[in-house]
């Protein structure tokens, strides 16, 4: 009898953690599709955009996934740009890691990826993934 109540306890305890969990992820799926609703596309300056911010639930903590798109007007600035993505997503890092904005999901342990595209070839050039390791 007394083995069978904290089986049930333990139950308990997981199935609560788990709804939790779900509420956790519900919420930040919201949230990304409410902010993609109301801003984007957003225009960051004369070449880049701001097209989506998407949650993605996984077994993890799940992944907020940002996408932009690029307009190089000239292929020397495809090249400017290319000579310095390690620059770019140090500065990505050093933004989720000084984000206020995104506490609850750094706390969860949500890996924050960030994805650019060139809006005329269409191709992908570059993916930064920073997961609690990186940013805490």
């Amino acid at each position: 009898m007394y083995m069978r109540i904290h089986y049930i306890l333990f139950l308990c305890v997981i199935v609560a953690f788990s709804s939790c969990q779900e509420k956790k992820a519900d919420f930040f799926e919201r949230e990304a599709k409410a902010y993609t609703a109301k801003h984007c596309p957003q225009q960051l300056d004369e070449f880049t955009s701001v097209d989506s911010v998407v949650y993605v639930k996984n077994e993890e903590a799940g992944d907020l996934r940002f996408y932009y798109s690029v307009t190089f007007k000239e292929d020397t600035l495809r090249t400017l740009m290319m000579d310095h993505l390690g620059e770019l997503g140090d500065s990505h890092l050093k933004s989720v890691r000084n984000s206020v904005q995104f506490a609850k999901q750094k706390e969860a342990g949500v890996t924050f990826t960030y994805i650019y595209h060139d809006a005329v070839r269409g191709d992908k050039f570059a993916e930064y993934h920073f997961t609690p390791k990186d940013y805490r």
